[in-house]
């Protein structure tokens, strides 16, 4: 375990590694606020001295003229990234809340009709299942407090899909969405390839999958994890995320699929027009008012850790 330190020794540990921290008290203000580790430990890596085979040199070194404003900056920055995501995702989750429930309910009118594992795919009787079992407790756990579920079962004796589904968190939805038929997939995802050609009217038509809308769901909700639980979002690694048929549609030819970009890839296919519009352009204003903040690495070394290309986001206007 190591051993505490004071704020005062915690600055001073970053000056004997090669940091320009100022002496007017507003460091150790701003870690008395933030904490140590979450803006040092967890925003440090792009300023580490690195050898030749890209391994972070030991002990710790920064690079040359390295200030600790470069730091908050990027832990601030990527505090309003969390902020600005969060809000477009949770407009998106209630869209996807309402367009499932829908065309579930549509297809399976009957009461009750998400707890039969007849109205789901035949090929993964154990993930069908598990989606139930995660329904079900879903009205337990809620059946004995005041709210909707409550009231329905009360007053019906059965709670509607589409009041569930507000019970739900984006992970769930995903695991429901994999476990429906692929008719009830495919519909959902028509949805929203009609809704972005209604709004859009391109020459060509986006035909977004239901491998597609699966992708989504994956990226938004480890997205949505991450700006829930105040973690470190700008360069995260998310795996290989399927993207190329939306790239392809769009013509990004530059992008790395593992990346925070790939969630801005189908914002654009799957929120409503105005609502893309206005998440680009805060994006924007986000880039714009850090973009100088930053000497010892370039801004766009920022941008590459997320994966973005400038001209290439462009074309997503």
């Amino acid at each position: 375990m190591k051993e505490f330190k004071t704020f005062n020794q915690q600055l001073t540990i970053l000056r004997d590694r090669g940091m320009i921290v100022p002496t007017d008290g507003s460091p150790k203000r701003f870690l008395e606020q933030e904490n140590y580790y979450n803006v040092i430990n967890g925003y440090k890596d792009l300023f580490l001295c690195k050898d030749s085979h890209g391994n972070t040199i030991i002990p710790e070194t920064y690079l040359p003229n390295t200030h600790f404003n470069e730091l908050k900056a990027l832990f601030l920055f990527d505090r309003e990234l969390r902020f600005l995501f969060l809000k477009y995702l949770l407009i998106f989750e209630n869209s996807f809340k309402t367009t499932i429930s829908y065309e579930f309910s549509q297809k399976f009118p009957k009461a009750n009709s998400y707890l039969e594992i007849a109205n789901y795919r035949d090929d993964d009787p154990k993930g069908v299942l598990k989606q139930i079992s995660i329904l079900t407790k879903t009205i337990h756990d809620n059946v004995g407090t005041k709210g909707a579920i409550k009231h329905y079962i009360e007053e019906h004796g059965s709670v509607p899909l589409w009041v569930l589904v507000n019970y739900l968190t984006i992970g769930n939805l995903s695991y429901l969405y994999s476990a429906l038929k692929d008719s009830e997939k495919n519909a959902i995802a028509k949805y929203y390839s009609d809704k972005y050609e209604k709004q859009y009217r391109p020459t060509n038509t986006l035909r977004i999958s239901s491998e597609d809308m699966e992708s989504a769901l994956k990226i938004f909700n480890l997205v949505r994890n991450q700006c829930a639980h105040d973690e470190r979002l700008f360069n995260s690694d998310y795996k290989n995320i399927r993207v190329s048929n939306i790239v392809n549609y769009f013509g990004v030819t530059n992008y790395n699929n593992r990346r925070l970009v790939v969630a801005i890839l189908y914002f654009k296919a799957v929120l409503n027009k105005s609502y893309y519009k206005k998440f680009h352009s805060e994006l924007n204003t986000i880039f714009d008012k850090y973009k100088n903040e930053f000497q010892t690495v370039s801004f766009n070394d920022i941008l590459d850790s997320m994966g973005i290309d400038l001209s290439e986001l462009n074309k997503l206007k």
